[in-house]
């Protein structure tokens, strides 16, 4: 204020605005004005970027891989149901999936408009991936597709007509194995039911339907930099009861990252890893992940709920399919955000699809 009465004093008052600028010149000038930078989106946050239903149909559009021989096979996206969005679910399994912004709509409810895109009769459910994960859903176009789907899968060995990859929170101890199993639902005092992975089992028990075999085979693809995880594939008889992520948990010791159900079913204490009572308090607490990992996912441990499941149908095998007798491998590139937490742990080596060539994803070969 008084070197602005001072050049009001000694100037005449046409000279004294052109007097003033030129001492604060250097805040007047173009060049100063402050550009507030971009919010960057952590991809976690972006995993449902649909702002209309007809968005999200045209983006499953995008993401068909297989149109031919009465099959339609897509790649589904993270956190969409196959059913009708109205029809409820298991409210426990909700709770422990935390999708920020997550939309309510099914694919049920979008399949008239992408068989009309299509130009088929009609689109069936099949099989396929789940709500919480990514990958392959397979759809037949009419009654007789779907019936010849299922032929094609029953014939397959075993039933390991899938085979899907998964990463895990540690390295397991066996960089491949092959197992035999039972599962069970355990009872606790109060009634209250959780699956458990059996070694034993009584043939009696399989007869009553109290024991469902599980053959299931597992191999890591790829170590994380610095150990920190592993990238793996694995083959399963059957899905029943989150088989996949139960076996990571409690037969690898290796949780899957982003499961909150069954993560929390092998604990570090005192520097070993050992399973726990399934209906231990402990069993609700969100899995302890490492802080690297977690320092390499650009995530907080208080931001930790909004990790994704990261399982990913990657192949569907059908045997012998249709009148031809064809052998179709259906495979699914990674999507987001999969993808991108491959990237940040620097997997390396990973089989992957090339997207020039798309038409190389599914592979027939003469039966």
């Amino acid at each position: 204020m008084m070197i602005a009465m001072t050049l009001f004093r000694t100037t005449r008052n046409g000279e004294f605005a052109a007097a003033f600028c030129t001492c604060y010149r250097k805040y007047c000038t173009v060049e100063d004005v402050y550009t507030p930078k971009k919010k960057v989106i952590h991809p976690y946050r972006q995993i449902h970027p649909w702002k209309s239903e007809n968005e999200f149909a045209n983006s499953l559009l995008k993401n068909i891989i297989y149109n031919a021989d009465g099959i339609v096979a897509i790649n589904k996206p993270y956190g969409i149901s196959m059913h009708n969005k109205n029809k409820d679910g298991d409210s426990s399994i909700k709770n422990c999936h935390k999708i920020v912004n997550a939309v309510n709509y099914s694919i049920h409810d979008v399949l008239p408009y992408l068989a009309k895109e299509l130009d088929v009769p009609s689109l069936i459910p099949c099989m396929g991936s789940e709500k919480y994960m990514t990958g392959l859903y397979v759809f037949g176009i009419n009654d007789d597709a779907c019936q010849q789907i299922e032929k094609a899968r029953r014939r397959f060995q075993m039933g390991k007509y899938r085979k899907y990859w998964a990463i895990t929170t540690r390295v397991p101890n066996d960089i491949k194995g092959k197992y035999r199993l039972g599962m069970t639902l355990q009872k606790s005092s109060l009634g209250a039911k959780k699956p458990v992975i059996l070694t034993k089992w009584s043939i009696n028990a399989v007869k009553r339907n109290e024991v469902q075999l599980l053959n299931i085979n597992y191999k890591i693809i790829s170590n994380s930099t610095h150990n920190l995880s592993s990238l793996i594939e694995m083959e399963a008889s059957v899905k029943r009861w989150h088989s996949l992520r139960l076996f990571a948990s409690t037969m690898l010791y290796s949780p899957i990252l982003g499961d909150n159900y069954h993560g929390s079913r092998v604990q570090e204490i005192m520097g070993t890893w050992i399973k726990v009572n399934p209906f231990a308090e402990s069993c609700w607490d969100m899995p302890k992940i490492n802080q690297q990992l977690l320092q390499l996912l650009d995530i907080k441990q208080s931001q930790q709920e909004i990790i994704p499941t990261h399982i990913h149908l990657r192949n569907v095998y059908l045997t012998s399919f249709g009148k031809q007798k064809k052998d179709i491998v259906l495979e699914a590139p990674l999507i987001h955000p999969f993808d991108w937490t491959c990237k940040q742990l620097m997997f390396k080596h990973i089989p992957e699809l090339n997207n020039d060539d798309i038409e190389d994803v599914v592979k027939i070969a003469s039966a």
